[in-house]
């Protein structure tokens, strides 16, 4: 399985400030751009192909965030308990033989919570330990039932599958089935070295050799192979600067098998908490019932896990939402299928939202599989605009110059746009998307959809957008755009 290690590394060719770029009225030749806004106090929607379908990338987390939101609440938790047979307990006490032994399975529910940790989850297990408990006659059981089906996606890049921002959204994420470890790179010719963290039960065999800077890119390049039982095998090259004597290049690498991961995490931290369980530790599809909860821990508030989605363009976070608004809605195990499914029908029946014959596969954006139209994103923009009050959405997303993905993006860093865009980001390969609200020269705030997709240059540009030494010149024609819409200005299908 082989992936770019742009994808992988966090490397001195990555830039980290904005390039700066003009205003270009002339479009990438060859791409295919739709856009739809609105002016101060109209309902007239203005703009170009806002009714042909396009790929909506990270932008469809707008429809997780609004769908969310409206039918789970902005304080709806993420709930994980650690629970015990119910006749193991006997008037509010917990039963234990003399020796300390519970004779019950210890049950952990998972619930697809982004945010936990295994410090977070060695503090619900420790819970078994002050309360006396020295072993477990029984099993250890890892319920799972919240979710069932796949746990990545129809149409995830297959070689996107070893990087974090495709980690496979299931009931059990554990430092959100990501895995990190480095390579420490020896001079170049010469074989790199993985290391690992003692405690992460992951395996990683290298062959990559480190080569001069020059000679890095194109057909030599970081290329992963993830196997089964969360097994790496890294191949390829990276640069090494010469200038300096010590190398260590970060990796972060999603996890293979979550089923796997949870288990291991939970056998390594039993054995730090000194608690055998008899008949080992599994996995259930199947919820228990006659069970007591002995402790439980939840999650932040989703309106504060919506804003790390909206900020960060969380994949993992967005998937766990939208499964979880299935979980919810249909009373059933979630599936990528009940989750689009269910945010549909809750736009429909609490936004009088109908996306129509839009394509939806997942609750990130990351399947190419996804379509939607630019006023289907309008239409979710302006129930948003209306209903902020209430919602409180708008202050949950990007702010050019200033915030997430919207921090460095070239075609907002400048006056006037810089501070006056808030925004989802949507990216995927030959996409770049940009939807959300412009306050305009008259302190208005407005609407707005670009989506760009089939962007593509010649190989030199290519390899210069690649590796961030230039910003993308699509970026021109966003700004155009924008700047237009800033300035109030009527524009519709016939612009050019």
């Amino acid at each position: 399985m082989k992936f770019l290690s742009t994808c992988l590394l966090a490397s001195s060719l990555i830039f980290t400030s904005a390039h700066a770029i003009e205003a270009s009225s002339q479009q990438i030749p060859g791409s295919q751009v739709a856009f739809a806004y609105k002016l101060p106090n109209q309902s007239k929607v203005y703009g170009k192909n806002y009714d042909t379908y396009y790929h909506p990338a990270s932008v469809l987390k707008l429809v997780t965030a609004l769908s969310s939101l409206l039918y789970l609440g902005p304080d709806y938790q993420f709930t994980t308990k650690l629970l015990v047979q119910k006749n193991a307990v006997q008037k509010n006490k917990l039963v234990l033989d003399k020796n300390g032994i519970l004779h019950s399975n210890v049950i952990v529910k998972f619930t697809g919570d982004p945010t936990l940790t295994t410090e977070k989850y060695k503090a619900l297990l420790q819970g078994l330990k002050n309360l006396g408990i020295k072993g477990i006659q029984g099993k250890f059981i890892l319920d799972t039932s919240r979710f069932t089906g796949m746990s990545r996606a129809q149409g995830w890049s297959w070689d996107d599958l070893p990087v974090c921002f495709t980690a496979p959204s299931s009931a059990i994420i554990l430092n959100k089935n990501c895995a990190f470890a480095k390579l420490q790179i020896n001079g170049v010719g010469n074989k790199a070295t993985p290391l690992i963290k003692e405690s992460h039960p992951i395996g990683i065999t290298s062959d990559v050799i480190a080569v001069n800077p020059k000679d890095y890119g194109g057909d030599c390049s970081l290329e992963a192979n993830l196997f089964i039982d969360n097994k790496y095998h890294l191949k390829g090259c990276v640069p090494f600067n010469k200038k300096d004597k010590k190398q260590e290049w970060p990796l972060s690498l999603a996890i293979a098998d979550p089923f796997k991961w949870g288990i291991d995490w939970t056998d390594k931290i039993l054995k730090e908490l000194n608690i055998h369980a008899s008949e080992g530790i599994e996995i259930t599809e199947h919820p228990y019932d006659n069970t007591a909860t002995l402790s439980q821990i939840k999650s932040k508030p989703l309106s504060d896990l919506v804003r790390f989605m909206l900020e960060k363009s969380d994949n993992l976070y967005a998937d766990s939402i939208s499964k979880n608004i299935a979980a919810e809605y249909y009373n059933l195990p979630a599936t990528y299928y009940r989750a689009s499914k269910a945010m549909r029908a809750i736009l429909k029946q609490y936004a009088n939202i109908d996306l129509g014959n839009a394509y939806l596969v997942d609750g990130s954006g990351l399947s190419p599989h996804n379509l939607l139209t630019a006023r289907n994103i309008l239409d979710i923009l302006s129930f948003i605009n209306a209903h902020d009050d209430k919602l409180h959405l708008i202050d949950l997303l990007p702010i050019s110059g200033k915030s997430g993905t919207l921090r460095w993006r070239a075609s907002t860093y400048e006056a006037p746009l810089n501070g006056n865009v808030q925004a989802k980001t949507g990216s995927l390969t030959n996409v770049s998307n940009l939807a959300g609200f412009i306050t305009t020269q008259s302190g208005a705030r407005v609407p707005f959809v670009v989506f760009s997709n089939s962007l593509t240059y010649d190989e030199r540009t290519r390899d210069r957008v690649k590796y961030r030494r230039i910003a993308s010149p699509h970026y021109r024609y966003e700004r155009y755009l924008l700047e237009n819409i800033y300035y109030e200005k009527v524009f519709g299908r016939d612009f050019k």
